[in-house]
């Protein structure tokens, strides 16, 4: 006979039993499956390529939204060139009469010209946002529609090792993270970059000395960002799942309440959801501790950057080498582009994020069913009512002697 297994209340209620024993998992004649390795089985594609590509089907909107952001991030930065032309008109000299009324004319036509550009910006910038949001909508629609038709195609084996709840917590928590970083945090990456670029040439045009001072410290921000996203991409992966197995464990506890009363586990359950609650917990103070470092850093190299190009700024003002109105616009384009750069930052760690729980989302979808689908044509026609004549239900025993 076969050995039996005791049900232990007291094991943790994170880890499954495998379907197949160690020997015959470990046995080297077949390849590695997720039935016995969790997650072992990674996907095929889990790069943010493939993320962007759940929004192809909506890839007219969101070029007709890639158009509107580039209009509104080109009006946005023409405000700092118009605000350094009016500081120009009124540092010259102005004595006479005449000299003053040519001068309020010339600010008032910069005003006229200032608010034109509002209100084009304005409108663009609701159109981009509209067609974006309305885009991410449907992706997550279209990805959780996918990710629960092919869950539902799988064999019967992989929901005896898998827990309903992390499957929920893919199809809701997950697929929103990536939702936003499809479509919300791409156009967000465009604004950013359209703006950046824009400006930096508006800053050359100012003064290329200034400029090349200013871009001193990006490609060291740039090193230290891609480090830093690989590392949180890892991070934010071991986080989801962590929340999903908190979260499988509650789903189960509330759907087997009465086999847990039953048994009077309430503080067993009670004790293994706080410990896998807790976990998460770590992961996310150790993820939030990691970003307040980065971001301060990252701060403080763009404020330094700022006072030394202000500093070289005011002397090249002094020398007679740049206006005053330069000088100013000048200071808003590198305000605005240092801005810029860093939400950038901010839109790579979200990316990064979005990878790390997209990793189990696809792998899901790419995984293939150990058994093909079959019996799925119902059967046709009717069975008359007098071929069911011949069956009868045995009466009870008490009933045949009374």
């Amino acid at each position: 006979m076969g050995k039996t297994q005791r049900l232990d209340f007291a094991s943790s209620g994170s880890n499954r039993v495998p379907l197949l024993n160690n020997k015959e998992a470990n046995n080297g004649d077949g390849p590695v499956t997720d039935l016995e390795h969790g997650d072992a089985v990674q996907a095929a594609n889990v790069g943010y390529c493939r993320i962007l590509s759940l929004a192809k089907p909506d890839a007219g909107k969101i070029v007709i939204a890639t158009i509107a952001l580039l209009i509104a991030s080109t009006t946005s930065i023409l405000i700092p060139k118009f605000g350094g032309t009016i500081i120009d008109i009124v540092s010259r000299e102005i004595r006479t009469p005449e000299q003053q009324a040519e001068a309020w004319e010339a600010v008032k036509n910069t005003i006229l010209e200032i608010l034109l550009i509002v209100v084009v910006g304005s409108l663009c910038t609701a159109l981009r946002a509209w067609l974006f949001s309305s885009a991410s909508e449907r992706v997550v629609a279209r990805l959780r529609k996918n990710l629960f038709a092919h869950l539902i195609h799988q064999e019967i084996a992989f929901y005896d090792v898998t827990r309903t709840g992390e499957l929920l917590s893919r199809l809701s928590e997950d697929t929103q993270i990536i939702k936003n970083a499809a479509t919300t945090n791409l156009s967000e990456a465009l604004r950013n970059v359209t703006t950046a670029f824009i400006g930096i040439g508006f800053m050359f045009s100012s003064s290329w000395k200034l400029t090349l001072l200013a871009l001193v410290v990006v490609p060291v921000i740039s090193v230290a960002v891609k480090k830093f996203g690989r590392y949180l991409r890892e991070l934010s992966h071991a986080t989801q799942a962590a929340a999903a197995v908190a979260a499988s464990i509650a789903e189960e506890s509330f759907g087997a309440i009465r086999t847990v009363r039953s048994f009077a586990q309430e503080g067993h359950t009670i004790s293994n959801y706080s410990e896998k609650v807790d976990e998460t917990l770590k992961l996310g103070l150790r993820q939030a501790r990691v970003v307040g470092l980065f971001f301060g850093g990252l701060n403080a190299a763009s404020m330094l950057s700022v006072i030394v190009v202000v500093i070289y700024g005011a002397y090249l003002t002094i020398t007679g080498s740049l206006t005053a109105g330069a000088l100013t616009s000048f200071i808003l384009y590198s305000l605005t582009v240092g801005s810029s750069i860093s939400s950038l930052s901010g839109l790579y760690t979200t990316a990064m994020k979005a990878a790390g729980a997209s990793r189990r989302v696809f792998q899901l979808l790419d995984r293939v069913s150990a058994m093909p689908q079959a019996g799925n044509k119902c059967p046709a026609g009717s069975v008359p009512l007098y071929l069911l004549t011949f069956f009868s239900f045995p009466l009870p025993y008490y009933m045949l002697w009374s």
